[in-house]
């Protein structure tokens, strides 16, 4: 049986699954992209955009839970207005619900990231197992000894970070081992606050995240990070050199973000630390005008899941019809 001491081929399978997650049709692209792979719990898109299946390698020992977010990460790099509505309402971080899947009791998550949790945890099976996600888990991948690979790229990163710290829990209080889960994200806004962040990392030290040094999106919204992002592009785009307006304020984008940090100052906001992978990715020259424009197109050149794939060693398509170019 393959083990989770092979991580790198691991991460490679998960950055394809969380690609395939943005398919129109999971069950037909996926042996396009992972020969041998087959989807054997399609779930029900729920009615705002939040979807996930699970797959088993060609050996039947490997299975992957992938989860996408609510939103095609395109539409988040239209303009300030679609970013900032993103972060401050479909994302909605102002608000903080308690987890009650933690082993303390000041673990907090999104509210945001509370309902697409909930979207996935009640999502329904497709394919007529009348099983959720966890039950088909726990039934055919748990009690049998396999693996099972959690991920997700963007917002279903943001997401795959909450189902695994619930699914672990969910596991272990029935008796079960979780040593075969892993987790593999791509890209993931923060969950939830150091509490949060802590507990996932003490109870799942198999879990692998990844972040490439100039895509904006893991830095939220983590006050410390998003301050970072206020100065990123140069020397061209230069945020400073960029204006943008917002409920009637015109300001440069990068007093923009640094306004964002300030909001985001005490609610604590923190990224996992376990194998917490940081990279670099070269600017794209196709981007280089000081407009909005051009800052937020190199914000979305720079998200595209196939930069992460390059990383990994593997040819991620971009603009793909198959993952809605993300």
């Amino acid at each position: 049986m393959t083990s989770i001491s092979n991580p790198l081929t691991n991460a490679q399978s998960a950055v394809f699954l969380s690609y395939v997650a943005y398919a129109a049709d999971a069950s037909k692209d996926i042996s396009t992209y992972l020969p041998g792979w087959k989807v054997v719990w399609n779930g029900t898109q729920t009615y705002d955009g939040n979807y996930a299946f699970i797959a088993v390698d060609p050996t039947g020992e490997i299975y992957g839970l992938a989860i996408r977010g609510s939103l095609n990460p395109e539409e988040i790099f239209k303009n300030w207005d679609a970013f900032a509505n993103w972060i401050l309402e479909d994302l909605d971080v102002i608000t903080q619900v308690n987890w009650p899947y933690a082993n303390t009791s000041d673990a907090l998550i999104a509210s945001g990231t509370n309902t697409a949790f909930t979207n996935v945890q009640t999502m329904q099976d497709t394919m007529g197992s009348g099983l959720s996600i966890a039950d088909y888990l726990i039934a055919n991948v748990i009690k049998a000894g396999k693996q099972v690979i959690i991920t997700g790229h963007s917002l279903g990163a943001n997401i795959a970070n909450v189902y695994a710290s619930y699914f672990v829990t969910t596991v272990t209080q029935q008796q079960l081992s979780a040593s075969n889960i892993s987790l593999y994200t791509f890209a993931a806004p923060a969950a939830g606050n150091a509490a949060f962040a802590k507990d996932l990392d003490t109870k799942l030290p198999a879990a692998w995240h990844y972040q490439n040094s100039n895509d904006i999106i893991p830095n939220f919204p983590v006050s410390q990070t998003i301050i970072k992002t206020a100065f990123l592009y140069q020397p061209k785009p230069d945020a400073s050199a960029v204006t943008v307006s917002y409920n009637g304020y015109t300001v440069s984008l990068r007093e923009g973000f640094i306004l964002l940090a300030g909001v985001f100052l005490f609610y604590g906001y923190q990224q996992q630390s376990n194998n917490y992978t940081t990279f670099y990715t070269a600017l794209d020259p196709a981007y280089e005008n000081n407009t909005a424009a051009d800052w937020f197109g190199q914000a979305a050149s720079q998200h595209h899941l196939n930069n992460y794939g390059a990383f990994l060693g593997v040819n991620v398509p971009k603009g793909a019809s198959a993952a809605e170019t993300v």
